[in-house]
């Protein structure tokens, strides 16, 4: 098991369930001596920063996450594990059903992601730039954009992804003045991508939603972000 070394005193369960023949496997990982903290999503099994930066904030801050299993590959069977939150399918139903069971009520949706280098790639698999815009998604740094490596927040690639149907400019501010980058993705019937954030803007519209994004392999600004956002969140 990936990084079992790294969660001695958590709860490790497996879960399995099946869809249109194909069996979907899941990682639940828990804190259960401090049970109510936050609970993360964490669909893409080759984000490996994400994972560690994971198991930081469970035993850091209690909780939990669920992790998608697809052997270390973005996608399992072809498919997308982020883009496959369609309404009434056993897939969605399943997800929501383990994250509602451990997340509580009062926190947001919380996922996690560690992606390539963005302006590597503009707009390719696995990217998301501060630089990159779009109709749909806004840009909302918190100061100067910075481009490379090792340049801890301020990095392109380094962002809280808030989504909803319309811009929510004091969840922005919270998170500029601390320092965290800000990408906001404006959401509608006609531009639902079956990711987990639209559905929960459609679906679930009085809930939020807090991705947090770095580059993969700079687990150090992933924990720093980490330390950020549970400020503002428990500030709510």
């Amino acid at each position: 098991m990936r990084n079992q070394w790294s969660m001695s005193g958590l709860c490790i369960d497996r879960i399995r369930f099946k869809e249109n023949g194909h069996t979907w496997q899941m990682l639940l990982v828990r804190n259960i001596q401090h049970p109510n903290g936050p609970f993360w999503f964490l669909p893409h099994d080759n984000e490996n920063t994400a994972f560690d930066a994971a198991v930081y904030a469970v035993k850091k801050y209690g909780g939990g996450f669920l992790s998608i299993e697809s052997g270390d590959n973005r996608f399992f069977r072809r498919k997308d594990p982020n883009r496959y939150f369609r309404p009434n399918s056993t897939y969605s139903h399943q997800v929501l059903n383990i994250i509602n069971t451990f997340k509580p009520s009062s926190l947001p949706y919380l996922t996690l992601h560690s992606n390539k280098e963005g302006h590597m790639e503009l707009g390719g698999e696995g990217t998301v730039s501060m630089r990159i815009c779009s109709d749909n998604t806004l840009s909302c740094p918190a100061g100067d954009i910075e481009c490379g490596r090792g340049m801890g927040i301020r990095d392109e690639d380094c962002l809280v992804y808030l989504a909803g149907k319309h811009i929510d400019s004091t969840e922005i501010g919270k998170l500029n003045r601390m320092g965290l980058h800000v990408k906001f993705e404006k959401v509608n019937s006609q531009t639902y991508d079956n990711s987990l954030s639209n559905y929960i803007t459609l679906y679930l519209p009085d809930k939020k939603y807090f991705n947090i994004e770095t580059e993969e392999g700079d687990l150090s600004t992933q924990k720093e972000m980490i330390d950020r956002v549970i400020q503002v969140i428990y500030k709510q």
